[in-house]
């Protein structure tokens, strides 16, 4: 179970490297200082409008009940003098942003007022949901482009421009500040030092990858493949196959045969096990849905799950996967410091213990199935990553001491034994021993 924080604690959590985190963030949306140069040239345009933006900020505030309810005073009516306080420090805070200075100061006090929202603030009785907090960044995103449209359009269209985009990265910023406070995340940032990449390379993949959608680049051979006797499939079931890398659900339906990728447009969930609904196919993990017979995504027709022609052919079910020549790339992903021996030697079913941090889970592979390895206070245990109630990844659900939950239909399991703690799973999971040697764990 999580340590009780005391309030000073909340306070202060996070805040240590917010200024870190903050330039962090900013690199990886773009915000250089040629941005923050932007926003200087652009403060006097922004300051002229910061009463009208912070007098529709809080009008906005105050027009929805989750949020109202923090500005009213016992008899219902707005406490005037606490709104007035909230408009003096957030009229401060802009004035101070157009400064374009954004040192560990400034991204101290972004980080505070996130967690001020949340339970990790100073006050655990004020909880605004975070749908709120991003909703109103965006807000005054908006209504700081429509200032810096209306000043400049006419008289500069390059400034406009310039200072429009800085806006915009620096807003993604702040609001990746105001966010993190919302939970703890799975992986902490460890500021990692970054790759070099082939930027031609990914381009070049960028290009064939369009082609290939458009049908410029076509299949030049393919495999077909003898699914089984068509008695093996009756009416109304399925036979999942897998062509090299490729899984396909095969389907007897309604006296026709259809063959679809099983993989979900979302997070390539096994859709092909899913529940047939008449003619509609709902993948087991997040509920999307296509039409069996055309393979469509039934929220937006243009996209849909790939298709295979499939024949029976003297009582067989036959299947035909065209291979498309894919060109491999060398996309340069090296890191630019150098890593220790083990980490660059590692099996696939193992894994550095360092990486692995108590109330963590990593993904390791075993003869080609996936498990999960779990620090549950400093000892790892590991399991199958597929829940057995519609394969959810259990490695990105929540541990809770020795208990792991799906992150999909919430099947909780003692990750010692494998047992079903509570449903909607029945079965229970498999269990692996993991052996610990020096700095490296192995899965057996």
């Amino acid at each position: 179970m999580a340590t009780q924080l005391t309030q000073d604690e909340k306070i202060k959590r996070g805040a240590e490297d917010s200024g870190r985190y903050f330039k962090y963030m900013a690199e990886y949306v773009g915000f250089t200082e040629t941005d923050a140069k932007a926003i200087r040239e652009s403060g006097l345009i922004i300051e002229k409008y910061i009463p009208e933006i912070v007098a529709k900020f809080y009008a906005q505030l105050l027009r929805y009940p989750p949020t109202r309810k923090y500005f009213l005073k016992k008899d219902g009516t707005i406490d005037q003098d606490y709104l007035q306080l909230r408009m003096h420090h957030l009229t401060n805070f802009w004035r101070r942003t157009t400064l374009g200075e954004y040192d560990d100061t400034y991204a101290r006090y972004v980080d505070y007022v996130g967690r001020a929202h949340t339970s990790h603030g100073a006050d655990p009785h004020i909880y605004i949901p975070e749908r709120y907090v991003i909703g109103q960044v965006g807000f005054v995103q908006h209504a700081i482009s429509e200032a810096i449209a209306r000043e400049l359009h006419e008289i500069d269209p390059e400034w406009e421009k310039r200072a429009l985009s800085a806006w915009t990265k620096l807003m993604m910023v702040i609001l990746e500040l105001l966010a993190r406070a919302y939970g703890n995340e799975r992986e902490g940032e460890t500021y990692a030092q970054r790759a070099d990449i082939n930027h031609k390379a990914v381009h070049d993949l960028a290009v064939q990858t369009y082609e290939i959608d458009l049908g410029i680049i076509q299949a030049t051979e393919a495999i077909d493949l003898m699914v089984g006797q068509v008695d093996e499939i009756p009416e109304g079931e399925r036979k999942i196959v897998q062509i090299e890398n490729i899984s396909i659900g095969v389907f007897h339906h309604k006296d026709s045969w259809y063959a679809l990728r099983n993989s979900c447009l979302h997070r390539g969930g096994p859709v092909c096990t899913g529940l047939l609904d008449g003619d509609t196919l709902i993948c087991p993990w997040h509920g999307y849905q296509y039409d069996l017979l055309s393979g469509k995504f039934l929220a937006d027709t243009s996209t849909g799950l790939e298709m295979y022609p499939v024949e029976v052919r003297e009582g067989q079910v036959h299947l035909n996967v065209p291979l498309i020549h894919r060109e491999t790339f060398d996309l340069g992903l090296v890191e630019k410091e150098a890593q220790p021996q083990e980490m660059r030697s590692l099996k696939q079913n193992e894994f550095l213990v360092s990486q692995v941090a108590p109330g963590q889970a990593k993904l390791v592979f075993l003869n080609g199935e996936s498990i999960a390895v779990f620090n549950a206070g400093g000892t790892f245990y590991a399991t199958q990553n597929a829940c057995t109630h519609a394969e959810g990844p259990l490695s990105e659900g929540d541990l809770d001491g020795v208990q792991i939950t799906c992150p999909l239909h919430y099947s909780v399991f003692d990750i010692t034994n494998g047992k079903v703690l509570e449903g909607p799973a029945t079965e229970p999971i498999k269990t692996y021993q993991v052996i610990i040697e020096g700095g490296v764990g192995r899965v057996e």
